[in-house]
């Protein structure tokens, strides 16, 4: 598993990321499930990473050092030219096309 900055440190397990790309529809924004359909919530997220719901808003600014590394641990690629953390929709359809 690898530890996300993004998330203040929760475990991101490669193998069920990868099981739930394959099942996600994008036309409905779900999960198609052996037993049903599901979708994610804010209640979920909430859930997942321990944040609170009511009070203040918080913001912030996070530095990654290396984001060469970052992508290679969660893509096993590095993209040939990328911006700060953002990459091409083009390089990611290219690399990583979906087939039925």
């Amino acid at each position: 598993s690898y530890t996300c900055p993004v998330c203040w440190g929760c475990k991101l397990d490669p193998t069920l990321i990868s099981a739930l790309v394959e099942r996600w529809t994008p036309e409905t924004h779900t999960f198609q499930l052996p037993c049903s359909e599901c979708t994610i919530t804010l209640k979920d997220v909430q859930l997942q990473l321990g944040l609170l719901m009511d009070g203040l808003v918080s913001m912030g600014s996070m530095v990654v050092g290396d984001w060469s590394s970052i992508f290679e641990q969660l893509l096993s690629k590095v993209p040939d030219k990328f911006s700060d953390s953002r990459i091409e929709m083009k390089w990611l359809q290219e690399n990583f096309q979906y087939h039925h």
